[in-house]
């Protein structure tokens, strides 16, 4: 399409503006990407040609005229792979929810201006992912390839546990690899075998950000995140910058991210965390889905209405064993009309799933399974963010603990964020929670939720942080990262 709007004529005539896009599609290296997949090797080679030719006073054509068609194809795929991705990631998770970026009509003729006026590179960095996290991604990815060249960091002998305190011959071992990534954070003797305050701080620090247990003991976990080889990192920091590739970016100025890997709520405006907060996400067999909705409204008080599977494979084998279940529990039934009838109408001893015609509702209160509060961004998975009476599963470090839905540590402290600059006030929200009644409220503006699987991403607001892939998927996209590029745009055309 791009040479049939010029009438087949060449459009790279300008040796500057092929300088600048071959100079462009090098860098494609810091996004994770792969040069080879846009002809690095052979344009190398024909410009090599063409210079030698050059030089000896003569010029092949075809040279120039196969250079002129390989620099254009590289350029408009390492622009479609800058907007949506290399890997389709709906060939990896057939409920992909996201929307792929829109690509410009006129991209053909945009590349017309772009060489004209030798700024090809200039309109490839406008493509990246305008969230800041992205050059975070760029940077770090940056420096562990620095780290990789001079050899990486040499394997500590795991053994048993150090305490804060103690001495320990693999103590000077590692202080020099958290120096070589910048986790050491204060001059010290790298010799010394004690486990000394500073080097526990520091200790803490790398636990929180590799998602461990911060208790400063260098134990099992914390040798594992320790030896894990900066190849690996890398890997899994081009893994993630290409999830960030997926995502769409006509974000509103506010927004939520749920960090599923990370267990992790965030709140941002203008890209910048404002809030954040311990999440519990779905168990491995009820994953929570990754999606984008916009969220419409906070409930209070909510009820909740019981899945019909939950009914069938627990709620009705416990009310036969215990006529009282519904009532110690608060729950109420339904009949088809939404009328509610006493618990005790209904025959126990004959029940079963194919006469039992109601519905069952938990009613407000801080013993709803919701818990006080949630947060509803209508979806096709009737998944939502709220509260949980079951806060003891926010010590453990690995939170998979629901049936897909979002549990959520402070979610009244989340609640008067999102509400802020109504009349929704700290004080109104306890008042209408003691209340016990169910009441909603809407936010003023337009706030984004969206549900995504980093295992590299936000750590507290700063830097970069590493998470265990609980749902297992980081292998299959590095695979088709890797693979020869196959994919194009879904209309065939850029």
């Amino acid at each position: 399409e791009f040479y049939e709007n010029r009438d087949y004529m060449p459009a790279w005539d300008s040796w500057e503006a092929l300088m600048d896009a071959v100079s462009a599609l090098e860098l494609s290296y810091q996004d994770g990407l792969n040069p080879d997949d846009y002809h690095a090797g052979a344009l190398a080679i024909i410009i090599d040609k063409i210079e030698h030719k050059l030089n000896e006073g003569e010029l092949d054509y075809d040279w120039v005229a196969e250079f002129d068609i390989l620099i254009t194809d590289a350029i408009l795929l390492y622009a479609y792979h800058l907007i949506d991705g290399k890997v389709d990631p709906e060939s990896l998770d057939p409920n992909w929810n996201y929307a792929f970026r829109d690509i410009s009509p006129d991209a053909p003729y945009n590349l017309e201006k772009y060489i004209e006026a030798g700024i090809v590179s200039r309109a490839l960095d406008d493509l990246r992912p305008p969230m800041p996290i992205y050059q975070m991604y760029i940077d770090l990815l940056a420096e562990y390839r620095v780290i990789s060249e001079n050899g990486g960091w040499e394997t500590i002998e795991a053994g048993g546990a150090i305490k804060p305190g103690n001495e320990d011959e693999r103590i000077p071992a590692i202080r020099k690899r958290l120096h070589i990534t910048g986790d050491l954070s204060v001059d010290t003797n790298m010799q010394s075998i004690v486990y000394d305050e500073n080097l526990e701080r520091d200790i803490k620090l790398f636990q929180n950000r590799n998602a461990l247990t911060p208790d400063g003991i260098i134990g099992k976990g914390t040798f594992e995140a320790l030896n894990v080889s900066v190849e690996e990192k890398i890997d899994v920091l081009r893994i993630n910058m290409e999830r960030k590739r997926w995502i769409s970016a006509d974000l509103s100025n506010e927004y939520i991210i749920v960090n599923i890997a990370a267990f992790k709520a965030y709140y941002l405006k203008d890209h910048n965390i404002v809030f954040s907060t311990n999440v519990q996400v779905g168990q491995t067999f009820h994953k929570t889905p990754v999606f984008r909705e916009q969220l419409r409204y906070i409930e209070f008080n909510p009820t909740w209405t019981v899945p019909v599977s939950i009914i069938r494979n627990s709620i009705i084998h416990k009310m036969k064993e215990d006529p009282g279940y519904l009532d110690s529990r608060h729950f109420e039934l339904l009949d088809a009309d939404g009328n509610i009838i006493p618990n005790s109408s209904v025959d126990y001893e004959n029940l079963s799933m194919s006469n039992f015609h109601y519905t069952v509702r938990q009613k407000a209160g801080p013993w709803n399974a919701l818990g006080v509060v949630k947060f509803i961004f209508p979806n096709k998975h009737s998944v939502y963010l709220h509260d949980t009476p079951a806060k003891s599963h926010f010590a453990q470090q690995e939170r998979t603990f629901s049936h897909g839905c979002i549990r959520t540590q402070n979610p009244l402290d989340l609640a008067e964020v999102l509400l802020e600059g109504s009349d929704w006030t700290g004080k109104k929200i306890d008042v209408t929670i003691e209340s016990r009644k169910t009441t909603r409220a809407f936010p003023h503006r337009d706030i984004d939720v969206m549900l995504l699987y980093w295992t590299a991403g936000y750590y507290n607001g700063d830097g970069i942080g590493f998470f265990k892939d609980v749902y297992d998927r980081d292998t299959k996209v590095l695979e088709q990262l890797n693979k020869k590029d196959t994919r194009k745009p879904k209309d065939g055309k850029i």
